[in-house]
Parts: C-alpha cells; sequence; structure tokens
C-alpha cells in the first residue's frame, strides 16, 4: 500500500512542486521519517489529529512537546504549517486550508469543535472525513481516499470553485 501510495504521490509531483497535505499523514512517527524523503516537492503539513505534532495528538498535549515533534517533522523534511491557515489563489483570492472541515458533520458531540475552523462563507480544503464527499457547500475534500489515491491539483481544485 505504501509503496503505491509513493508511486501515485510521484506520478503527478515534481521535485518542483509545492504539495499542501491536511493532515493524518501517519498513526506512527516512522513512516513519517522512512517515506518523507521518497516523495516528491516540497511538502507543507498543516497537522491533523493523528499527526504527533498536533496540538489534539496526545504526544503534543503541551506546547513543549508539541515543538519537539514540529521540529521532528521539520527535520524529516516537512515544512509545518498552522493548524489554520490560508492560502492566496491567484484569480481566487483568499482559501481556507484546515484538516478539519467546517461544522460538525455527522457526529451528535463534536470533540474537535475546538480545531475546526469558523465558516464565514469562505473557500475550505480540508481532509479528515477521509471518503465521505469531495465537496460539500464551500468545502473541498482534499484527502487521496477520494482523488484515486493522488494529490489533488491546483488546477482541479480552481475548477471546482469557478463552477462555485
Amino acid at each position: 500500500m505504501n509503496e503505491a501510495l509513493i508511486e501515485k504521490w510521484n506520478d503527478v509531483i515534481s521535485p518542483n512542486d509545492e504539495v499542501y497535505y491536511l493532515g493524518d499523514f501517519s498513526m506512527a512517527a516512522r513512516p513519517v521519517e522512512i517515506y518523507t524523503p521518497r516523495l516528491n516537492g516540497t511538502k507543507y503539513l498543516m497537522p491533523g489529529n493523528h499527526d504527533f505534532c498536533h496540538s489534539y495528538h496526545k504526544q503534543s498535549r503541551t506546547p513543549e512537546r508539541q515543538a519537539r515533534w514540529i521540529q521532528q517533522y521539520q527535520d524529516w523534511g516537512w515544512v509545518i504549517l498552522p493548524e489554520q491557515t490560508s492560502l492566496f489563489i491567484p484569480e481566487f483570492g483568499e482559501v481556507k486550508l484546515c484538516h478539519h472541515p467546517y461544522g460538525n458533520i455527522g457526529a451528535e458531540n463534536d470533540k474537535f469543535a475546538k480545531w475546526r475552523p469558523h465558516d464565514d462563507g469562505s473557500w475550505l480544503l480540508c481532509g479528515h472525513v477521509h471518503d465521505k464527499w469531495k465537496t460539500m457547500h464551500q468545502m473541498i475534500n482534499v484527502g487521496v481516499d477520494v482523488w484515486n489515491f493522488q494529490p489533488v491539483s491546483l488546477r482541479e481544485i480552481m475548477r471546482i470553485i469557478q463552477k462555485g
């Protein structure tokens, strides 16, 4: 499985590309160390709840421990982004990036409420929901499990936003 994911990544990402990975790269630390160097491109990680460097993760519940994990991920080849940020896309403006989608999708008790972005009507690129949907309202799920196990291109993101 891991070899197939690496191959699919490298089929669409060149060494000069930038990739924004919106969380949950691995549920263990060792695969991050092993597989990151084999992936093309400059890799930006917005931590997800399963990444050791996310403030929700039990390994990063203090600022000091989180700082150590962030440094470790950086040493392994990631540029670590804030848990919520935005990306400027020419012709479209700012698009929010967060591992978590807006709102509480399909659960009564939302243990991730603290980490969800505020829905102000902006487009949001997110992960976390896995194979549930590609687009919903102003959200685009960029999880590879709904995109043939490959990163989603900026061209595709722009096409979806343009369709509105």
